[in-house]
């Protein structure tokens, strides 16, 4: 069931608006977060919560809304069941995919934990990515207090995501918790966390859809985060600053700041795509003093930036979302845009060292242990190996020590022609049932 209220500025159907976001909220939380975004929206962006608790939807007054599995649910939650949730969104396929038709980006933003947003976003997430949308979600870890079973669905949920999407990034809740005053507000760390998501969103789309200094370009995007979680699992933060030395208050913040584990994330990322947001007054010496200090910290780390100007924005200030990924794609070059993306091909190490010399096989029979008598103990009659040889009575094998070509110093043990390393059940060829 959709809420047509909106529909009359939706950017769809604006003639204005050939290319537009689509910011949609999957679950309560996701529902929540968006509808608290969309109280300040952006020009070219559609938003839209997604659930099928037909009490959650009725609490949304911003933004469009999408009741889900009528049929199957009848206007109730899924009961933190991610694989009846998915059930309802594969029946629910025609108007997942009327939803993200015509989008140039897909902002997906769930709360993981329940039922709805671990089950409802891998399906609408690959819809999108078959589409040709950039997928980019939002995950949102629950707290610590909610229960082992909530974290357990959430890490589920997420996996799931990170297959389908472009661009994850995981915001635990609870690592809010760990900088803020013993007496700190939940609600006001709840408002704290949708802020800081709902700039992230503007600070990306605008970069992508206004006119900018350093523009982000999509091929680019596309090429550094491929779908199918090949870059894993990102990390956000969000740093504002005004005056002299504003670069050090931000990369100040961003080493203590608790999603990127007081600067744990910077240091170990493949990847980091940042966005600026700048007024009139922003200086060469700035980028090259942020690329500096990041260097400091990690000298291998691939920095990908995007510069915006804000006229809101007063003299002197300054804000930056930086989101980290700890894997780094690599791909080799094309001549033309239009061909495939080919890979590089690794030449075997005969083609870099050149041939190596044969040398020929060699065949050793390794001599029987032998125990001195103070490392035999007898015990009722019988003898035993304070070492760990057994009884100096039993048989031995024959074993036979072979090396084979250029792995002279590898020894392998063999018995009779067979490979006694090898698992018998394999070296037999016995059918496991």
């Amino acid at each position: 069931m959709i809420n047509d209220e909106y529909q009359e500025t939706d950017p769809q159907t604006d003639p204005a608006s050939d290319v537009y976001a689509l910011v949609v909220g999957v679950g309560g939380a996701g529902g929540n977060v968006v509808n608290m975004i969309a109280t300040s929206p952006c020009r070219g962006v559609r938003y839209v919560a997604l659930d099928s608790d037909f009490l959650n939807l009725k609490r949304i007054q911003n933004c469009e809304t999408i009741q889900l599995g009528q049929k199957m649910l009848h206007g109730m939650g899924s009961g933190s069941n991610q694989e009846i949730a998915r059930s309802v969104a594969e029946a629910e396929k025609e108007t997942l995919t009327k939803l993200v038709n015509g989008c140039f980006v897909l902002f997906l933003v769930t709360g993981l934990g329940g039922g709805i947003g671990g089950g409802v976003s891998p399906v609408l997430a690959r819809i999108a990515a078959e589409a040709g949308v950039f997928v980019v979600v939002l995950t949102i870890y629950p707290f610590d207090c909610e229960g082992t079973d909530r974290l357990m669905n959430a890490r589920l949920g997420q996996d799931q995501i990170l297959k389908q999407s472009h661009l994850v990034i995981s915001l635990p809740n609870q690592l809010l918790t760990l900088k803020a005053e013993k007496d700190a507000n939940f609600i006001d760390l709840y408002v704290k966390s949708n802020q800081m998501i709902a700039h992230a969103v503007e600070s990306l789309w605008l970069n992508l859809y206004n006119p900018s200094i350093l523009p982000l370009d999509m091929g680019m995007l596309r090429n550094a985060f491929p779908s199918g979680g090949n870059t894993g699992v990102g990390r956000m933060a969000i740093a504002s600053a005004a005056g002299d030395g504003r670069i050090g208050c931000i990369w100040q913040e961003f080493l203590q700041h608790p999603w990127l584990n007081s600067g744990e994330i910077l240091r170990k990322a493949g990847r980091i795509l940042a966005i600026f947001t700048v007024g009139d007054d922003f200086k060469n010496k700035e980028m090259d003093d942020f690329r500096s200090r990041l260097n400091s910290e990690n000298p291998d780390v691939e920095l990908l930036v995007g510069i915006s100007k804000d006229a809101r924005f007063q003299q002197g200030e300054i804000s930056v979302v930086l989101i980290a990924t700890l894997n780094r794609t690599v791909r080799a070059p094309h001549e033309k845009s239009n061909e495939p993306l080919k890979t590089r091909e690794i030449p075997e190490p005969a083609e870099i060292v050149g041939p190596l010399p044969e040398r020929p096989g060699s065949t050793v029979t390794p001599p029987a242990p032998k125990l001195d008598p103070d490392q035999i103990i007898v015990k009722k009659g019988v003898r035993w190996g304070k070492l760990g040889y057994g009884d100096p009575n039993q048989g031995l094998l024959d074993l036979q020590v072979t090396s084979l070509g250029r792995f002279d110093r590898c020894e392998k043990t063999y018995f009779e022609g067979q490979q006694l390393d090898v698992p018998t059940y394999i070296r037999m060829k016995c059918e496991l049932r």
